[in-house]
């Protein structure tokens, strides 16, 4: 069987990678190890996510699509498809043997508003449906799909030739190019032998988590009362905490609670192996209890919740961490997904793939018929170098973060980076500034980078140089504050503003 690119991974990325080759004039081919539906994490979208959906679906003419960029028009065409709403990122800060207290001075929460209202809301895809519904999308188009396919082996050359098995039935491929989509599994890096630079990253965090029902509002649990809102010191939020993705953080690691519409609740941890290395003799189980015992608050919220996927039972990793290199070579290329992950927080990660597919399109938009073309492989090369700055530049806003969580006001200037770049390249999409080149947040701005890696550096310094009095924290909050301020285009890191950002 012959194709013009094989897709190797079906998720969201894979599927929708296909359509669009599709749309072009491209003969593509699906192949996955598993089939549809099954469980995934990696479930919240942002603006800067929905805003790259909404164009490429307009670009490549995929109107079925188009709808799922925006909450208010998914429950229009697809009220059948389960989702969550998302109306922007909650932050709620604990400490160790001690119950979360609200105050109307908000000093340990914080909110980042992300859509005006519920119609123009982010979402949280439950991926199970979610995945599946754009892979039988491209089959619906006409896209060749194979599933429950293990490759085994790749072959070289003018064309790949992908061999290996189908339902315990030996099948083959042959393509001018591949893409790899199939995550942290990494067919390409295996066969390819691409080296994971995972040493260099300074972000190490592991995950604990599963899929929960009878998870309640943390709002509620609260005391909030929906009958007298103005009573209560979460009568001033600019959205309701609970419609977002909810972190409850402390020092070393945070917990994301992300609810679904269909009563599932995606929870996990992530834990900074610095502070929380695994222990293997303690099981999964008992580590979630003893989190909750530790964080009062935390065990009140899933006190009666219990597991529903997948299986019974929770899962644990080490370390999340990857980065491949190269990224793309002469006629193949990885998918940030496949490439590249450092840790949910700040859902970075979707719209990431997003923001890769839409740039790897172009590319092949660019030279249907002319793949031999120095400019096609010049153009894959720059594809790679902006995948290699954008993993770094991660890094250090996720691993500054992470040197932050014990201490709102150093994570607030801290995880300021992601939100000033994410507004700002919002911006520059909705005000017809955005240009092919550009970088996810700003990789690839020598201005933008250099305040990130100062104000990294003089994080990691003081934390380093152990206790530092609060006339040291404020005057580094202050450097970010007047740094950041030439791009900040929603008042972050504004004493003023008491934590609660609303969406500019």
């Amino acid at each position: 069987m012959t194709y013009d690119v094989a897709i190797i991974g079906a998720g969201f990325g894979g599927s929708l990678m296909a359509l669009i080759l599709q749309r072009l004039g491209l003969n593509p081919v699906l192949i996955d190890r598993a089939s549809h539906p099954r469980f995934a994490i990696g479930e919240s979208a942002t603006p800067i996510g929905d805003l790259i959906w909404a164009r490429l679906t307009e670009q490549y003419d995929l109107p079925r699509l188009r709808p799922l960029a925006e909450y208010g028009s998914w429950q229009r065409s697809y009220p059948q498809l389960p989702c969550g709403l998302k109306r922007g990122f909650s932050y709620f800060l604990h400490r160790p043997g001690q119950r979360y207290v609200p105050s109307a001075r908000h000093q340990d929460e914080m909110l980042v508003a992300a859509s005006h209202g519920v119609d123009d809301a982010d979402t949280h895809w439950y991926r199970a449906d979610y995945d599946a519904f754009i892979a039988n999308e491209a089959q619906r188009e006409g896209v060749a799909y194979f599933d429950h396919t293990q490759l085994t082996e790749l072959q070289g050359g003018n064309v790949w030739k992908l061999t290996g098995t189908r339902l315990g039935q030996p099948i083959s491929f042959a393509a001018r190019f591949v893409i790899d989509a199939s995550g942290e599994r990494g067919f390409l890096a295996r066969h390819l032998g691409l080296t994971n630079h995972v040493a260099q990253m300074q972000t190490n965090s592991r995950p604990l988590f599963a899929h929960f029902r009878d998870v309640p509002a943390w709002g509620m649990l609260q005391g909030f009362d929906a009958a007298h809102p103005d009573a209560h010191p979460f009568a001033d939020h600019p959205y309701p905490c609970d419609d977002a993705v909810l972190h409850h953080q402390f020092d070393g690691g945070w917990m994301w609670v992300i609810p679904f519409n269909n009563g599932i609740t995606s929870v996990g941890f992530a834990l900074d192996q610095r502070m929380f290395p695994l222990d293997e003799t303690v099981s999964p189980a008992e580590e979630w209890r003893s989190l909750l015992r530790r964080y009062p608050s935390i065990g009140d919220h899933l006190r009666d919740a219990r597991i529903c996927g997948p299986g019974e039972h929770l899962i644990r990793g080490g370390r999340m961490q990857r980065w491949l290199s190269p990224a793309a070579g002469h006629n193949w290329a990885l998918l940030p997904t496949a490439a590249t992950f450092l840790d949910p927080l700040h859902s970075t990660g979707n719209a990431h793939t997003l923001s890769g597919i839409e740039r790897l399109a172009g590319v092949f938009a660019g030279h249907v018929g002319s793949w031999d073309a120095p400019q096609f492989h010049a153009e894959l090369q720059a594809y790679d170098a902006t995948l290699q700055a954008e993993s770094q530049l991660l890094d250090r806003v996720i691993h500054g973060c992470f040197l932050a969580l014990g201490d709102m006001e150093l994570f607030g200037a801290m995880s300021a980076f992601y939100f000033v770049a994410a507004i700002w390249a919002e911006h520059r999409r909705r005000s017809g500034l955005w240009q092919p080149q550009d970088a996810f947040l700003g990789a690839n701005d020598p201005e933008w980078v250099g305040i990130v890696e100062t104000s990294y550096s003089e994080l990691v310094e003081l934390t380093l140089s152990g206790p530092f009095d609060r006339d040291t924290k404020q005057h580094f909050i202050a450097r970010v504050r007047q740094r950041i301020a030439p791009y900040n285009l929603a008042g972050l890191c504004d004493p003023g503003r008491r934590n609660l950002y609303p969406y500019p």
